[in-house]
């Protein structure tokens, strides 16, 4: 298995771009990539019928055009370019930066690496990890310029030689040496027949970025398309070692429908640190296909409430539900109470406060009563909340980036 390995475009581009050897320090050599922009956002399960259609078309969009090749970039260099993949992978374990060794050979004619550095891992050709896993669904010849009038056009995507089964799409930005990818959310679904005993399982996961207290449960939740009788199961590992050690978490867990939850409750090994998450559906034919969160967990340290009802177990430092006593009234004793009261709403961002308070109708020197039920100060003027977010930060701070 690769090392496993933290990618973070913006700063490690440019950090990437000071260590290697002068022969790859093109004039772009820093510039930041400009990824594929997948919208309007897929839906979580994409279905192609190839009975009725062997066709699927995507659209994306870019953030601005980027257009300015510089004299030691490849001619076509700032194109965009889109994969199809028979599985997901951790952000953990990123996806070679190379599509063949022609592509190598252009950019070692620029000067721009030495071809006798890139192992075969680093080329889908000849990488066995990916081998017989990776489609283009355009080609190499077909990589577009980063313009708005390019993204506006639609792209076709003909499944007809496809194997049936789920895929993950992805937009390659060919900008050597540092091409980089974009994964779309969602799972695409291809089948050659309606009944699920005849196709492969699937499921994606629809969490966005996970901040979590280590006492905190977090809920995955994602979609599924499956037999009757599939079941899943849940792994964590951490982002510190050399290579992923998955952990699981939940095993053969029911499920139906077309979707699914499933709580993770942190280990304590898992607290103060980055972890990744991947879950696997088994359909009883034992076909099986994993999903992978989208990025990193962070698993804070657990923050000590200050008792009662006001304790804190979560994310709820921002807005907890326990601290309004109030039920949306006039209380002055409660810090999460508006001046209005006319929704019972937690006015704790005071965007909604008539008195133009940070969340209490207290006067300037008041403070709400800890024996009335409610000493956090969700402004931040309490010690916890403030020491919340002070491990967030640092925490984040110190992202590990491992080899």
């Amino acid at each position: 298995m690769k090392a496993a390995r933290l990618i973070v475009p913006g700063a490690a581009l440019l950090l990437a771009g000071l260590a290697l050897p002068t022969l790859a320090r093109a004039g772009n050599g820093v510039h930041p990539r400009t990824p594929v922009d997948w919208q309007p956002a897929p839906a979580c399960m994409t279905v192609v019928d190839r009975t009725i259609d062997t066709k699927l078309v995507l659209t994306y969009t870019i953030p601005y055009e980027d257009t300015e090749v510089t004299a030691d970039e490849v001619a076509d260099s700032r194109r965009h370019q889109f994969l199809a993949f028979c599985r997901g992978h951790s952000r953990q374990e990123p996806l070679p930066v190379w599509l063949s060794n022609a592509d190598v050979a252009v950019a070692a004619a620029k000067s721009l690496l030495d071809p006798a550095d890139v192992k075969p891992e680093d080329v889908f050709e000849t990488n066995a990890e990916w081998q017989d896993c990776w489609f283009r669904i355009t080609g190499d010849d077909e990589r577009r310029p980063i313009t708005f009038a390019e993204a506006m056009k639609p792209v076709v995507w003909d499944t007809a030689l496809l194997p049936a089964g789920p895929y993950v799409i992805a937009g390659y930005t060919w900008e050597p040496v540092f091409n980089i990818w974009t994964e779309r959310s969602g799972v695409v679904k291809v089948m050659d027949d309606p009944d699920p005993s005849k196709n492969p399982p699937a499921l994606a996961l629809t969490n966005e970025e996970q901040i979590v207290f280590g006492n905190e449960v977090m809920t995955l939740v994602g979609c599924l398309d499956a037999m009757d009788g599939s079941t899943i199961a849940g792994y964590w590992s951490l982002t510190t070692g050399e290579t992923l050690d998955w952990q699981m978490f939940a095993s053969d867990v029911p499920v139906g429908g077309d979707s699914f939850e499933l709580e993770f409750q942190p280990p304590p090994e898992s607290v103060g640190e980055q972890i990744v998450i991947k879950v696997e559906v088994t359909d009883p034919m034992d076909r099986r296909f994993t999903a992978h969160l989208n990025d990193v967990a962070t698993i804070l340290e657990p923050v000590a409430g200050t008792g009662g009802e006001c304790e804190d177990t979560g994310m709820t430092f921002v807005s907890n539900p326990a601290c309004d006593t109030s039920a949306g009234t006039d209380n002055p004793t409660s810090g999460a109470s508006t001046s209005n009261g006319s929704n019972g709403s937690d006015a704790s961002s005071g965007g909604n406060n008539s008195s133009g308070s940070a969340g209490s109708d207290t006067g300037p020197n008041e403070q709400p009563d800890a024996k009335d039920g409610c000493s956090c100060d969700a402004a931040g003027t309490g010690g916890a909340p403030v020491a919340a977010l002070l491990g967030l930060g640092l925490l984040l701070g110190r992202r590990r980036r491992t080899r």
